[in-house]
């Protein structure tokens, strides 16, 4: 494959995985007190404090995936990140049998696949069209 065609490919790729994290984290800027109620039923500690940097960090991480700045670091974290989140609040092992062990799955599933694209992503690079090649 020509370099144009790859770094077109990379940049379209950072956008797609960027949208998940700055949408989720404009909603739960937004939503804030629904991000906080989801965050205390998942038992998640400090959750007003985790709530703002969970913002933070979604808008800032990827921005930089989308400015293609620091790509590899912020694909790394995020993928740590979303593999955190989704074992602590998709675990659908510990649910029984049914229709919510069901959605959880796939949230989870969902979740695998943007982290490898993440992981891809900070193997391989921005590519040229990033401020930060």
């Amino acid at each position: 494959m020509n370099e144009p065609v790859i770094s077109v490919s990379l940049l379209i790729g950072r956008l797609c995985l960027s949208l998940v994290y700055l949408i989720s984290g404009f909603h739960k800027g937004v939503y804030f007190h629904k991000a906080l109620e989801e965050f205390k039923n998942a038992g998640i500690p400090f959750p007003i404090i985790a709530v703002i940097m969970t913002v933070t960090f979604h808008l800032i991480a990827a921005s930089c995936l989308v400015f293609g700045v620091f790509v590899s670091e912020a694909a790394l974290l995020l993928a740590l990140f979303t593999l955190i989140a989704t074992w602590r609040v998709h675990n659908f092992w510990a649910l029984p049998e049914g229709e919510e062990r069901l959605l959880q799955s796939r949230f989870a599933l969902a979740h695998l696949a943007v982290i490898g694209g993440l992981l891809i992503l900070s193997v391989v690079g921005p590519g040229r069209f990033a401020l930060m090649p």
